[in-house]
C-alpha cells in the first residue's frame, strides 16, 4: 500500500479501510476498499487417541452451525506460538503436548494485509483448570470420519483445508493417514 488505509467503518471485530489502489494495472483511480483486522491462527489438533479436534458454532452470516478447526485472531502484541494455544484452550478447553507451525498465509490477498498462521497441535488433552470461554461444541472424529466429511464437501472451512495441503506439500505428511507417531517424527525432522 502508497498511502495508510483510512477507516471507513468500524466493528469490534474488523474495519474497513479505503487504499490507494496503486500501480493497479487496468489503471483506475477509484478508492480500493479492505478489510482490516487482527492476523490470525488456525489449528489442526489431534488429541491422545488421533481424534480431530472441531468445533461447532453458529455462524450468523450464514445462518447456521457449521464445524470448523479452532481458530481466531492474535491479541495486540501476541506471538501466534502463544496465540494458538490460547485459541485452543478458550474454544475446546485442551491443552496440546505439542505444537507446529506449518507456514504463514495470506487467505484474501485481494481484501486484506494480514497473515494467517497454520499450526499442527498433537496430544490435546483436558486442561486442568479450565472453564469454556467462548460457545460452541467440541466435536471429536476420527480421521477418516472428518476425511469423509472433507470428501462429501460438508467441511466448508477452506483456509484449514489449505492448511492440511501444505502439511503435506511441505513435510511430505498426508495429517488424515499417517500414523500419529510418524507425524510428530515428520514434522520435527522438517524444521
Amino acid at each position: 500500500m502508497t498511502v495508510k488505509p483510512e477507516t471507513v467503518f468500524r466493528t469490534p471485530w474488523f474495519e474497513v479501510a479505503v487504499v490507494d489502489p496503486g500501480p493497479e494495472t487496468s489503471g483506475t483511480t477509484e478508492p480500493y476498499y479492505c478489510l482490516v483486522r487482527p492476523s490470525g491462527v488456525i489449528a489442526f489438533v489431534l488429541d491422545l487417541e488421533g481424534r480431530v479436534v472441531l468445533v461447532e458454532q453458529y455462524r450468523p452470516p450464514l445462518g447456521r452451525t457449521t464445524l470448523e478447526m479452532p481458530a481466531g485472531n492474535l491479541n495486540d502484541g501476541e506471538p501466534p506460538d502463544d496465540a494458538v494455544a490460547r485459541e485452543v484452550r478458550e474454544e475446546t478447553g485442551l491443552v496440546c503436548e505439542q505444537w507446529h507451525q506449518i507456514s504463514p498465509c495470506r487467505l484474501l490477498l485481494h481484501r486484506e494485509n494480514v497473515i494467517d498462521y497454520f499450526y499442527v497441535g498433537l496430544g490435546a488433552q483436558k486442561a486442568a483448570d479450565h472453564h469454556v470461554g467462548e460457545r460452541g461444541t467440541v466435536r471429536f472424529l476420527q480421521r477418516h470420519q472428518f476425511s469423509e466429511l472433507v470428501k462429501s464437501r460438508r467441511f466448508e472451512q477452506t483456509a484449514a483445508l489449505g492448511g492440511l495441503y501444505l502439511v503435506e506439500k511441505i513435510f511430505g505428511i498426508d495429517l488424515l493417514q499417517v500414523d500419529v507417531g510418524d507425524i510428530a517424527a515428520g514434522l520435527a525432522a522438517g524444521r
